[in-house]
């Protein structure tokens, strides 16, 4: 099965520069004969404040040329990993606007399952919701021994000396519990997307891929670089039990800046 993989589109009128790189990427997925997409957040440029941008993502989900499953970033539904406090309005638009925030797939002999990482170490009833569905789903499932998770946000660190994980990982806590709870014996591949870098790395037998952003990079002034900053997509073919990734620049793809960007006085930076 053959399967694009996008993230952190930052999809907006006022951010045109975004939505021709969309455009791009479209192009080489309907091409390249991808039978699905998936999106790891941050579709929107900023739903969370902009209601309206989750709807003009939503209709250029629909009309991209594969079905698609999204995951939720910050920039559809607001700051989570117990950063601030839960807001369940913004939740319920988002999953209006993208549908179902957490599932499963079966491809060949592998499972992808995606979730909903703003829940993480948010200390509430949604999250105690999606916890007990991925241990009931683990529990009831059969056969799958390749499993392939999926989420707005890494998992790990990979560089010791960053400081902290709040703002660009989930929870230690979460993280942990993710690696060595019920995936535990399953689980080969992490796909995030959030950091606007491009990472591969093997930890304890699991290989963490962190997918590139398909609208900008933010340049090293304003972000440290831990992998690196590209502008693409992926594109994830799985096969019996193998499981390959590569990241693609499409044609007429520009990797813009976000300080570059004509709406970045408008977001506060």
């Amino acid at each position: 099965m053959r399967i694009a993989v996008i993230a952190d589109s930052h999809l907006s009128e006022r951010a045109p520069e975004c939505v021709s790189n969309w455009d791009a990427a479209a192009a080489v997925v309907r091409r390249l004969g991808a039978e699905l997409t998936i999106h790891l957040g941050d579709i929107s440029l900023d739903g969370q404040n902009h209601p309206e941008e989750l709807l003009f993502a939503a209709d250029a989900v629909r009309r991209w040329p594969t079905p698609m499953l999204c995951v939720p970033g910050n920039h559809d539904m607001g700051d989570g990993s117990g950063e601030l406090p839960l807001d369940r309005e913004r939740l319920e638009r988002c999953r209006y606007a993208f549908g179902p925030d957490r599932w499963a797939l079966r491809a060949d002999r592998w499972e992808l399952i995606g979730i909903n990482a703003q829940l993480l170490g948010t200390d509430t009833a949604e999250e105690d919701e999606q916890w007990q569905w991925l241990a009931t789903h683990i529990e009831q499932s059969v056969e799958p021994q390749h499993r392939m998770l999926l989420s707005h946000r890494p998992l790990v660190r990979p560089n010791e000396g960053e400081r902290g994980r709040r703002g660009r990982y989930v929870t230690e806590v979460a993280s942990r519990r993710l690696l060595q709870g019920p995936l535990r014996d399953s689980l080969r591949f992490v796909l995030s997307g959030h950091t606007h870098q491009h990472l591969d790395r093997c930890e304890a037998n699991v290989r963490h891929v962190w997918m590139p952003s398909s609208a900008f990079v933010l340049p090293d002034t304003m972000q440290p670089r831990v992998g690196e900053k590209v502008v693409g997509l992926g594109l994830l073919d799985v096969t019996g039990a193998s499981a390959r990734i590569d990241v693609l620049v499409p044609d007429g793809t520009v990797r813009h800046r976000l300080n570059e960007l004509a709406v970045f006085a408008e977001l506060g930076h």
